[in-house]
């Protein structure tokens, strides 16, 4: 049968108050949605300068509303079976809105406590005032008390008072005491605030939203919104003068702004009150009420949402995800939690290991303050997990991702189901404890001690970094998880090396591809075919290196480390067509290394340069003995006097050979590359090749003797440094890569480029060949 889509979706719009007060309903936040976060800094001020300058405007138009978007909800979503009597008759459940919604509520309650106090200070001078006001105050109570509570009218004591909102797994609505549960941050608010104003012995006092009970962080972001809305609407009852709310004079003289707040003009008896009684003892209470009123007058009648109401939690998601392009999103492990929890029991999750599984996957997220940095991280973790998990080619999109889990999940044994939660914790392990450490600020993989004669494969894992590779996240993990699952200290410390063994193959190979090819070339394909298909090439056949591949029906493959660099000799070989140094030589000759990106250029130089020395063959370099001048180190990677890629010849040179610029690859070709410090980089510039090889001389000057030797000889030549270049170069570091092209003391060339890129890219496949074969 046809879809039909009015069908699926309803929407319709109405006051945020009428939405609040149908009959018998209540609002119900799912599991996966975030705890209450709206700020006093952005969002709540925000929130309420909308709803002052909407009451502002009724005066010049009297139909002046305010729109606070979209609440996406379900209806009647079963909440707890095990309590389903117990719930109301109309539950929806909240997909996007609850922040709205919470605040909306919160200002409520604040409204209420405040015109509560007021009407009975009033209620005790009766005589004072014009009756109208306190006919008008029981009738706005009202309203507001029926926003935030729902009244069931049987049941123990106060527990027939439901609060209008409660949250999954925190909260329980029930009648009996025994089993209501108000925990969250917004249901517990609510249910303080019915005990104070359904039982309070001293009607006049303060509420107060803190208690002994609520110093965690979550209850904090409730209270700090509950101080800072009260502290605004004390503002708005205090003073006539108050430039965030219409004078009285504006009021009275606008017969439309009355009509629209009260739907009849306002009594002579209340304008002749405040008109004349300006220095009466109780003209305080009464004009500090009247505000009130009229706010939340305004608050239940002219702020509007749209409710969407969906079938289904999917299609409810769905429109979610399209409508949801501000604030903080979903994502698809928030929506996934639910489902782990209902498998092993509400009473049982958070003394299990899956509860614990969870808080790793979001203490990883959570390091990511903002919204953007958020949703790419759990992008990346999917993603990659997808990858080494099944195979998968997983989008970005939170549907995808969404089901994906979901999927996967449901078809799994119970043990198995374990084994997929605990994998994505050790995923998020994995990318904080490696992917996303910056600069080796901490030690990379710190849970597996890898040992120092390794760092030349942790600058290699750097490199890939630096590259944005995380293709190779999911093939590097599969690795890493057997290692950080090993209990056994000796084969603890053999899948370590393999997961070494597997970062230096990644790394040669990604090398050797996008160095052959300038780009990725397809790369990523490869890396899938290896994960999902495996490599069926000369009489190999090697399985894929998923943990479950999809290709072969979710069975279980084990993990082998000469599989997987035998796939990546394989594809180099038939697909690249690079078995040879000859061959990769001739194909990154062809290429400008320099677009691929710089970081490519930088690990190529620096696997070229690794215990190398001037040749005698001047402008190039050989293999000296080892650690003569070490480079594959982690703080060499990130040492200021490598931080650029410096040109020769400069992309734009005048008064340089012309043989050069033939060909647009050669100027950013290997040959034509060094590395240098950013300052030292900025000076050289584009000056031309005399005076720049005398500034390659003067930073890898060995003495003070020489460096002042050559600094004349700068000024023989016409090149008579700033003061700010003289800075920069006394200060300098010795800067080894300098020292052979220095040396080069003829015209540079395309004849010069060409063979230090044959000199460099043949040292560099020397060093990584071992990596992968």
């Amino acid at each position: 049968m046809p879809t039909e889509i009015e069908k699926i979706f309803t929407a319709e719009a109405q006051s945020i108050w009428r939405f609040l007060i149908e009959n018998g309903q209540g609002c119900y936040i799912p599991g996966y949605q975030r705890h209450y976060s709206w700020d006093t800094v952005v969002h709540i001020p925000r929130f309420f300068e909308d709803l002052l300058q909407g009451v502002k405007r009724v005066s010049k138009r009297p139909s002046s509303i305010i729109f606070l978007g979209t609440i996406i909800a379900i209806h009647d979503l079963a909440v707890d079976k095990s309590r389903s009597q117990d719930a109301p008759g109309k539950v929806m459940t909240i997909i996007d809105g609850q922040q709205r919604i919470c605040t909306t509520i919160i200002l409520i309650i604040v409204l209420h406590a405040q015109i509560r106090k007021l009407s009975i200070i009033i209620n005790q001078k009766l005589d004072c005032y014009p009756k109208w006001i306190v006919n008008e105050a029981n009738e706005v109570l009202a309203h507001l008390r029926n926003s935030y509570l729902i009244d069931r009218t049987s049941g123990d004591d106060l527990y027939k008072f439901y609060p209008r909102v409660i949250r999954a797994y925190d909260d329980t609505w029930s009648r009996y005491m025994d089993d209501a549960k108000y925990e969250s941050p917004i249901a517990r608010l609510i249910w303080k605030y019915i005990n104070f104003s359904e039982s309070n012995e001293k009607p006049k006092s303060e509420f107060d939203p803190l208690d002994n009970n609520e110093s965690s962080s979550r209850y904090k972001v409730i209270q700090d919104a509950f101080r800072y809305i009260n502290k605004k609407v004390v503002e708005i009852c205090g003073t006539s003068e108050n430039s965030d709310f219409p004078a009285f004079d504006i009021i009275f003289d606008s017969d439309s702004f009355a009509e629209e707040i009260w739907r009849y003009p306002l009594p002579d008896e209340v304008k002749k009150f405040i008109s004349n009684n300006k220095s009466d003892q109780n003209y305080k209470d009464f004009s500090n009420l009247l505000r009130l009123l009229i706010f939340a007058r305004y608050l239940t009648r002219q702020v509007a949402i749209t409710v969407v109401t969906a079938e289904n939690e999917d299609d409810a998601l769905d429109m979610f995800e399209a409508l949801n392009t501000t604030g903080a999103q979903l994502t698809a492990l928030d929506t996934f939690k639910p489902k782990v929890i209902e498998h092993v029991g509400k009473s049982q999750y958070k003394r299990s290991r899956n509860h614990q599984h969870f808080i790793e996957i979001d203490n990883y997220i959570d390091q990511f303050n903002k919204v953007e940095d958020k949703t790419r991280a759990t992008n990346e973790l999917l993603v990659s997990f997808a990858l080494s998990e099944t195979g998968k080619k997983l989008s970005n999109k939170f549907y995808d991702q969404r089901h994906y889990l979901r999927d996967e999940y449901k078809k799994l044994s119970s043990d198995d189901k374990k084994c997929f939660v605990k994998s994505i914790a050790c995923m998020a392990e994995f990318m904080q404890q490696g992917w996303t450490v910056k600069k080796n600020i901490k030690p990379l993989f710190p849970n597996l001690k890898i040992e120092q004669k390794h760092e030349e494969a942790l600058v290699g894992f750097e490199f890939l970094k630096g590259l944005k590779h995380t293709i190779t996240i999911a093939p590097l993990y599969r690795f890493y998880e057997q290692a950080i699952n090993s209990d056994d200290i000796k084969e603890k410390n053999k899948r370590t090396d393999d997961f070494i063994l597997a970062i230096k193959a990644t790394v040669a190979f990604s090398t050797f591809w996008r160095g052959a090819f300038g780009g990725t070339a397809n790369i990523d394909s490869y890396y899938r075919k290896v994960m999902n298909q495996g490599v069926n090439y000369e009489g190999h056949k090697i399985p894929p290196l998923a943990h479950r591949p999809e290709e072969i029906n979710g069975k279980t493959v084990d993990l082998s480390l000469k599989n997987y660099k035998k796939s990546l000799e394989l594809i180099l070989k038939i697909n690249g067509k690079i078995s040879t140094k000859k061959d990769w030589i001739k194909k990154i000759s062809q290429i400008g290394v320099y677009k691929s990106p710089p970081t490519l250029a930088k690990f190529l130089l620096f696997c070229a340069s690794h215990d190398a020395l001037p040749s005698s063959e001047k402008g190039l370099i050989k293999k000296g003995r080892k650690d003569i001048s070490p480079l594959l180190q982690l703080n060499q990677w990130n040492n200021v006097k490598y931080v650029t890629v410096e040109h020769i010849a400069p992309l734009n040179g005048e008064n340089w050979n012309n043989d050069i610029y033939e060909n647009s690859e050669t100027v950013n070709s290997l040959g034509n590359l060094i590395l240098l410090p950013r300052k030292e980089n900025q000076v050289l510039g584009n000056r031309k090749w005399e005076h720049k090889r005398l500034l390659y001389n003067l930073l890898s000057s060995e003495t003070d003797d020489e460096f002042n030797k050559i600094k004349k000889q700068l000024s023989r030549k016409g090149l008579n440094l700033s003061i700010n270049a003289n800075e920069v170069f006394g200060n300098s570091a010795y800067q080894n890569m300098c020292k052979s092209v220095g040396d080069y003391d003829k015209e540079w060339s395309l004849a010069i480029i060409e063979k230090r890129t044959e000199c460099l890219a043949g040292l560099a496949w020397d060093y990584l060949e071992s990596w992968l074969i």
